[in-house]
């Protein structure tokens, strides 16, 4: 069996012609992959490969960045191969699900991913977590966001789930003496699906155990009028007043103020849009969700005339479930399941709260969330 321009393509067996329905059952686990080059992509949209319902097309961003378009019968998700494995855009069944933001294009990051923020998801981590204090020396989420891919491939395939397209890649971070890990992500989009299963693998390379942090950074675009609907909470969230001292005034007092009723009644935050919220600049909490008896728990936006969206996840994986919310003129933004290791508040805050992991030498560990429409 081979495949050829995305077909299966019927061969020998042992000089013999295939039996049809030998034939059939092999093809059922047959992979096409295709490993990505830079010179695939350029300021013209190319259709690099079709399979059935599903299509990959190659171009470059006018700032530079190369991305990769994935599509299925109800939608799709751009990803940016080299930089991150970022998926900058996704929309299915007719609707961009993506955040607002100031950015219509990725730019070619150089220190942070601040430099151009606006992605449907962003992998964060993985040497610290989350925004730096004064003394932390790393920058905001630390180096998974744009890291540089060495390796990026596109897959094509079929499993005991169906058909399917895969992105992934591996990069490498190290410093002598310190560390040295390889990064897996993995991004799934099955036949008639409209979600995305993302897997990471992390594995440390180095003869040093890695302490390590990880956070799956998904913004969804707020619907007013929608319902946030979730598994059972272990405990209380943690409601935090983090809004900066020198912002401008009104915004500041107007959000200081809305996060005094999510003291008293965090069930407020359940209604998109309700009156006297305020996420300016933002809102980062800590919801902590029991599993149900398979181990997952999930966050809805449940939108008001039907439908929605939903991230999935296991808690004894990550079992700090972020909420990331902003809503201003430029940036609108619902993060309301972000799995993590660990809270956001720099490396040294998750030390001194002993929320740092380790991964023994030669050591992995696999995460997977799933996140899409309802």
């Amino acid at each position: 069996m081979q495949m050829w321009h995305g077909h299966l393509a019927r061969v020998s067996w042992a000089g013999r012609p295939c039996h049809e329905g030998f034939c059939k059952r092999l093809s059922e686990y047959l992979k096409m992959k295709i490993n990505l080059r830079n010179t695939f992509f350029s300021e013209v949209k190319r259709t690099l490969v079709e399979s059935g319902e599903f299509k990959a097309e190659t171009f470059r961003y006018s700032t530079g960045v190369d991305a990769l378009k994935v599509s299925n019968s109800r939608g799709s998700f751009t990803i940016l191969p080299f930089m991150g494995q970022m998926i900058w855009r996704c929309d299915f069944d007719g609707r961009e699900l993506t955040m607002k933001s100031i950015y219509a294009e990725p730019k070619d990051c150089v220190k942070c991913f601040n430099e151009s923020y606006g992605c449907f998801m962003m992998h964060c981590g993985l040497t610290a977590m989350g925004n730096p204090t004064a003394e932390d020396t790393h920058v905001g989420h630390a180096e998974l966001p744009i890291i540089r891919y060495k390796e990026a491939y596109i897959e094509f395939g079929s499993d005991e789930l169906g058909e399917y397209v895969a992105v992934g890649g591996k990069a490498f971070h190290d410093m002598c003496f310190t560390y040295n890990y390889e990064f897996s992500p993995r991004v799934v989009l099955r036949k008639g699906a409209a979600k995305l299963d993302i897997f990471v693998t992390t594995k440390n390379l180095k003869d040093l155990p890695l302490e390590y942090y990880y956070l799956c950074h998904i913004n969804y675009r707020p619907v007013n009028g929608s319902k946030i609907v979730e598994s059972p909470l272990a405990k209380k969230p943690i409601i935090n007043h983090e809004v900066p001292a020198d912002y401008h005034k009104p915004w500041a007092d107007a959000t200081n103020k809305w996060l005094a009723v999510l003291d008293k009644d965090y069930k407020a935050q359940s209604i998109v849009g309700a009156k006297g919220e305020s996420y300016k600049p933002e809102i980062v909490n800590c919801y902590f969700h029991k599993p149900d008896k398979d181990g997952w728990a999930f966050v809805k936006q449940v939108y008001p005339k039907g439908g929605g969206v939903f991230v999935r996840y296991r808690p004894e994986e990550l079992p700090y479930a972020t909420r990331w919310i902003a809503r201003t003129k430029d940036e609108d933004a619902m993060g309301m399941c972000l799995p993590a290791t660990c809270e956001h508040k720099g490396r040294l805050y998750c030390q001194a709260h002993n929320q740092q992991r380790y991964l023994a030498p030669g050591e992995s560990v696999t995460f997977h969330v799933e996140t899409g429409m309802i």
